[in-house]
């Protein structure tokens, strides 16, 4: 076990439109970190294989076995980018994506389990849902994030960012885990976003998305 229970919460949120004040983006307040978003080199899965840069990681075999993390803490807003970059057919299910609160770094990678939903999320300080498989096509660039509520986000290519879940501790510092499971069989990432200026966000009516300006930096 990797934390005692976890405490079940709704994925459904209902809020009426309105527009946040601003904000200063970071994980605790601060300005977006500097340094490099990669995969972390030694919390995986025992069926993923990484690239020496630690942006790239494919699963070798089966469906499952192929939970990664980030190598640091992601900051409230701050977008991670993935580029889906293989499909395996014959498989249901895809990509599951979220956060922790659990340092990776003290996490045994023999002590991860085959899934992160629903096994990790069972668990207390992880929080991820499976993206929608029609989303799950080799090329598409996701892109998703948590809010200054727990609210995570995300959105497909250039669409208009949906919510995803919410109930996310924000109190803590949080990896981004991603699970390359059942038709994603590898992932980029595809470098990190920053702005250092104050983040607006806009709750739409229709799919209760929010709009951030973001700055990309090349990976």
């Amino acid at each position: 076990s990797l934390g005692g229970p976890f405490p079940s919460t709704s994925h459904r949120c209902h809020h009426k439109p309105k527009r946040c004040l601003p904000i200063q983006c970071g994980s605790v307040g601060g300005p977006f970190p500097v340094s490099p978003l990669l995969f972390h080199p030694n919390t995986k899965g025992s069926q993923i294989v990484m690239d020496l840069a630690q942006k790239t990681v494919k699963r070798q075999a089966s469906f499952c076995n192929a939970i990664t993390f980030s190598n640091r803490p992601i900051a409230l807003y701050e977008q991670v980018r993935l580029k889906i970059t293989k499909k395996q057919c014959c498989w249901s299910g895809a990509l599951r994506l979220g956060f922790t609160s659990k340092d990776p770094s003290r996490i045994n990678p023999d002590n991860l389990p085959k899934y992160a939903c629903p096994d990790l999320v069972s668990q207390s300080g992880f929080w991820a849902k499976a993206l929608p498989e029609e989303f799950a096509n080799e090329g598409n660039v996701i892109a998703f994030w948590v809010d200054k509520k727990g609210r995570v986000f995300y959105r497909i290519n250039e669409s208009s960012p949906m919510l995803f879940f919410s109930g996310v501790r924000i109190a803590e510092p949080l990896w981004a885990l991603i699970d390359v499971y059942g038709l994603t069989r590898g992932v980029q990432l595809l470098g990190k976003l920053a702005n250092n200026n104050p983040c607006k966000q806009t709750l739409q009516t229709k799919n209760l998305g929010s709009r951030c300006s973001q700055t990309l930096i090349s990976p």
